[in-house]
C-alpha cells in the first residue's frame, strides 16, 4: 500500500524581516490588473466587491445625500438598445375638434329655447320679476357680509385667506399698567382654578347680620312680566347716577371690622367677580388688604375710566369674536359697556312702581360718607355672612359681604320676596352669533336665553352668584333693544323672564362648589403672605391671575395720605 504524497509549495523565506522578500520580482496584484476598481476611503476597514444596494435617491431625481454623494457608477446596469423591442400604444385617441364641440351648440340653443320659452308665458311681469330677484340676491348678499362673509362655520379665518397668513390680531390692554416696583408673586392659571372644590351645602345660603339691613325698596310692576315685542314700551331715561362705594369707604365695614364679625370682608360684585373669573376673558383687578388674619378685598377708587371695570357691564365678552375697545363707533367694547350701564340704571328704576308702597329694612337710610349722596342710591344693602370653616393654616374664616337687594315683590301666598333685576341688551342682530329678538323673544325665548348664555356667560355667571350671595328669591332679567341699529341712546323693553338663582346657577352650569373653592383658595394665598396690599389681576390675554405685591401707598390719593398723616 502506497502512502499519499505530500507536495510542499515553495514558499519565499525572508530572513533578514518580515513579509516578502524584496529579491523576488513578483507582483501579487498582477492578477488584479483588468478588474474594475472603485474607490474608497482609506478609513473604511472594509472594502467591497460589488455594490448591491446602489445609489438611494427618491424617485431618482433627487440630489444624493451624505456619503451616497460618492458612489461610483461602475455597477449600475444599463441596458441595451434593442431593434426588436416595440412599444404598444394605450394611449386615449383624442376625439377631431368637430366631434368635440359637437354638443355644444346644442346645449346653448336649449338654453336659449327654455329662456324665450320663459319670456312668452309671462310677457309682462318678465322684466319686474328679473329686477326683484336681482334686488333680493344683493339684499341677501349684504345680510351675508354683515354676519361676516366668506368664513368658516368653525373657524372665524376667511377661506380666500392664504394659508399662513395672519389676520388682525386683536390686542387686550391690561385694566392697570404693571409698575416696574411691584413684586409678582405667582401666577394661577384658569385649570387650576377649575380642580379646586368646597362644598356649598357646608356653607349654606349665609345668614343676616341682625340690626345691619340698610334702605328702603319700592315694588316691582308685574304689569312688565306680560310685555312682548308685540307691545314693546320704551325705556325711560331716568335721573340718578351710578355709585359703587368701595369696601374700605364702606361704614358699616367698618364697624363690623372693628366689632370682629369676621376676618374676611368685601362685596358681593367683587366677590362674585372672584368667583366667577374662570370665565372671565377681559383684564379687570382687585385690591387685596391683608393685615394679621383680617383680609379685605376691595376695588381702586382712582380710575381712568367711567366705571372700575370690575362694575364693569361688559357685552359679548364670551362670544367668539369679542368687541374691542379700540377704535370709533357705538360698537367698541368700552362704548357697549357705558350703554349696557345705562340701560340697566334706567331698567332698575322704570320697572318699580314709585308709589308710597315702600318696604323698609331695619335702617331706612343707608350710612354712608359726606362723599355720597344718599337719595342716589335706588338700592338696599344687606350685610350677610358665612361660615367657611378653617384655612389650611389652621385658622377660623367668617366671610362678611355686603350684599344689594334692587326691589320687592309680593309672593303667591302675600309674602315678601326680595329681588335682583338686571337687564340684557340688544344692540345689533345682524351679527354672527346674534337672535333676532323682536322675531325669537316671544316664539323661541329659550333660544334667546341660549344665546345670551354663549355670548355673555360670565357677566350672567355674576348676576347669579350677586342673587346667591344677597339671599334674593328671585332673579329678574330684561331684554332691551335699541330703537335703531345705530343709535345707542334710545331703547325699547321687549320682555322680562324670571327666575330662581339657585335653578338658573344649574342651566347655565355653574358649579358653585368650584365657585366657593376659588374664593377659599385666593383666602389662603393671601393669608400666606406677610401684611400688606396686594394686587390680583386678570392677564389680558392668557387665562391667568396673576398676583402681585403693592409697595406702600400706591392707588392712594393725597387726601388718604394726608389723613393718614394726621392721624
Amino acid at each position: 500500500m502506497s502512502l499519499p504524497v505530500l507536495d510542499l509549495l515553495n514558499i519565499s523565506e525572508n530572513l533578514e524581516g518580515w513579509g516578502p522578500s524584496f529579491e523576488q520580482k513578483h507582483d501579487p496584484m498582477e492578477q488584479f490588473k483588468d478588474l474594475p476598481f472603485q474607490s474608497f476611503n482609506r478609513c473604511e476597514k472594509i472594502g467591497r466587491i460589488s455594490d448591491w444596494i446602489g445609489v438611494e435617491k427618491f424617485f431618482q431625481r433627487n440630489r444624493a445625500y451624505g456619503n451616497k454623494d460618492n458612489t461610483a457608477s461602475q455597477f449600475d446596469y444599463v441596458h441595451d438598445a434593442d431593434e426588436n423591442f416595440q412599444l404598444v400604444d394605450s394611449s386615449k385617441p383624442q376625439k377631431p375638434l368637430q366631434q368635440r364641440y359637437r354638443n355644444r351648440n346644442t346645449i346653448q340653443f336649449k338654453k336659449l329655447m327654455s329662456k324665450d320659452i320663459d319670456e312668452k308665458q309671462n310677457p309682462q311681469t318678465s322684466g319686474k320679476h328679473k329686477k326683484s330677484v336681482v334686488k333680493e340676491h344683493m339684499k341677501q348678499f349684504k345680510i351675508w357680509q354683515k354676519r361676516g362673509g366668506n368664513t368658516r362655520s368653525n373657524n372665524t379665518r376667511p377661506q380666500n385667506r392664504k394659508f399662513g397668513e395672519r389676520g388682525i390680531q386683536k390686542v387686550r390692554q391690561p385694566s392697570v399698567q404693571i409698575q416696574a416696583d411691584w413684586k409678582h408673586i405667582i401666577d394661577i392659571d384658569f385649570p387650576t382654578l377649575l380642580r379646586k372644590k368646597s362644598s356649598y351645602s357646608l356653607y349654606g345660603n349665609g345668614e343676616d347680620i341682625k340690626g345691619h339691613s340698610y334702605g328702603t325698596l319700592y315694588y316691582y310692576d308685574k304689569n312688565f312680566d306680560r310685555l312682548t315685542p308685540k307691545n314693546s314700551v320704551e325705556l325711560k331715561r331716568n335721573c340718578g347716577t351710578f355709585i359703587s362705594v368701595p369696601t374700605i369707604d364702606d361704614y358699616v365695614i367698618e364697624q363690623l371690622t372693628a366689632g370682629k364679625y369676621g376676618n374676611i370682608f368685601g362685596t358681593d360684585i367683587i366677590l362674585a367677580t372672584l368667583m366667577s373669573s374662570t370665565r372671565s376673558v377681559y383684564s379687570w383687578d382687585i385690591i387685596v388688604h391683608k393685615l394679621g388674619n383680617v383680609v379685605i378685598f376691595d376695588k381702586r377708587a382712582k380710575i381712568d375710566s367711567l366705571v372700575n371695570p370690575v362694575d364693569q357691564y361688559t357685552v359679548n365678552e364670551t362670544h367668539p369674536d369679542p368687541p374691542v375697545f379700540e377704535g370709533i363707533g357705538e360698537n367698541t367694547a368700552s362704548e357697549l359697556a357705558a350703554e349696557a350701564l345705562l340701560v340697566n340704571q334706567n331698567f332698575k328704576r322704570q320697572v318699580l312702581k314709585k308709589t308710597s308702597e315702600t318696604y323698609k329694612f331695619e335702617h331706612e337710610e343707608i350710612p354712608i360718607d359726606d362723599d355720597y349722596d344718599s337719595s342716589a342710591f335706588d338700592c338696599a344693602f344687606k350685610y350677610r355672612k358665612w361660615s367657611l370653616g378653617t384655612s389650611k393654616q389652621g385658622i377660623p374664616l367668617t366671610l362678611v359681604c355686603r350684599t344689594e337687594v334692587n326691589g320687592v315683590s309680593t309672593g303667591p301666598s302675600g309674602e315678601v320676596q326680595l329681588l335682583t333685576i338686571k337687564a340684557f341688551n340688544e344692540w345689533d342682530s345682524t351679527v354672527r352669533g346674534h337672535l333676532d329678538w323682536r322675531k325669537s323673544l316671544e316664539s323661541q325665548r329659550g333660544c334667546v336665553l341660549a344665546t345670551e348664555m354663549r355670548n355673555n356667560s360670565c357677566k350672567l355667571a355674576k348676576w347669579t352668584l350677586q342673587a346667591i350671595l344677597a339671599g334674593t328669591d328671585n332673579l329678574k332679567i330684561g331684554y332691551v333693544s335699541r330703537s335703531s341699529p345705530k343709535n345707542n341712546t334710545s331703547h325699547c323693553i321687549l320682555g322680562v323672564q324670571n327666575f330662581r338663582p339657585i335653578e338658573l346657577a344649574q342651566n347655565i352650569s355653574l358649579d358653585l362648589d368650584n365657585c366657593w373653592g376659588i374664593l377659599k383658595s385666593i383666602i389662603e394665598l393671601t393669608l400666606d403672605q406677610p401684611d400688606g396690599k396686594y394686587l390680583l389681576m386678570k392677564d389680558p390675554v392668557a387665562s391667568t391671575l396673576k398676583f402681585y405685591s403693592l409697595p406702600k401707598g400706591t392707588f392712594e390719593t393725597s387726601e388718604d395720605e394726608t389723613s393718614e398723616e394726621e392721624d
